[in-house]
């Protein structure tokens, strides 16, 4: 017996054998349904821990248009808003995730509403916290981000209000967060990370610079007022 499975044959069935385990392996993989990638993905994103913290921060005043109802009506009023945000983000997870794209990373104001500007995106301060991101992170031979395993990512960023991009009050703010994993090669799409609540300050030293014109006030102008009432204003 021993004799014979030293024989070519012996060999040739072996070599299929050895192939058929890996066949078979891979089929289990190939078989894997949409579901099945996406439960994976999502386990693996529920382990990464997400952190946001104000460093620093700098306010100004604009007018906005408020309602306050039949008796007092529409009128423009003075607000806050955040002119200069340094913020330090932390990401951190156990495992390597590959991700298809870079994060996209979305500061924004509890109570956005961007259409209250004409605009579409949420998302505030220049330049793209996402992009900060992204620049720390390694890449595969393909090119795509990798979440290390292990070893914090940590972004110290300064943000600006910018020309283009919604203006906001100080208040509750959130950071969100959303990444696309590869799960055997392939995208399983966008998934969000829970957000991430921080507190921008409304009080601050002084009166605060008036920009009366190109700004973008993205929310509801009476609650600002009502709740922080008329800021102080530095007129030229």
């Amino acid at each position: 017996m021993r004799a014979a499975l030293r024989g070519p044959s012996s060999i040739l069935i072996l070599a299929a054998l050895i192939g058929g385990i890996g066949f078979m392996a891979w089929v289990a993989t190939q078989a894997r349904t949409p579901e099945d990638r996406l439960r994976e993905a999502s386990a693996a994103l529920a382990r990464v821990r997400l952190s946001a913290t104000v460093v620093d921060y700098s306010l100004a005043a604009t007018e906005a248009i408020a309602d306050f109802g039949i008796e007092e009506g529409v009128r423009l009023v003075r607000v806050r808003i955040v002119d200069r945000l340094q913020v330090e983000l932390r990401v951190e997870t156990p495992e390597v995730i590959e991700l298809a794209e870079p994060a996209r990373v979305c500061l924004v104001w509890h109570f956005s509403a961007p259409d209250d500007a004409g605009l579409s995106d949420r998302c505030w301060g220049e330049p793209d916290l996402g992009g900060l991101l992204a620049a720390e992170l390694a890449r595969d031979e393909a090119g795509h981000p990798l979440l290390p395993a292990g070893r914090p990512i940590v972004v110290d960023a300064t943000l600006r209000r910018g020309d283009v991009r919604c203006d906001y009050p100080p208040g509750d703010w959130q950071l969100e967060v959303a990444l696309e994993p590869l799960v055997d090669g392939s995208p399983v799409g966008a998934l969000d990370l829970p957000p991430v609540g921080l507190e921008v300050s409304a009080t601050g030293e002084g009166p605060l610079p008036f920009l009366r014109f190109d700004t973008r006030f993205c929310g509801l102008a009476t609650i600002v007022y009502l709740r922080q009432g008329e800021p102080p204003v530095a007129l030229p």
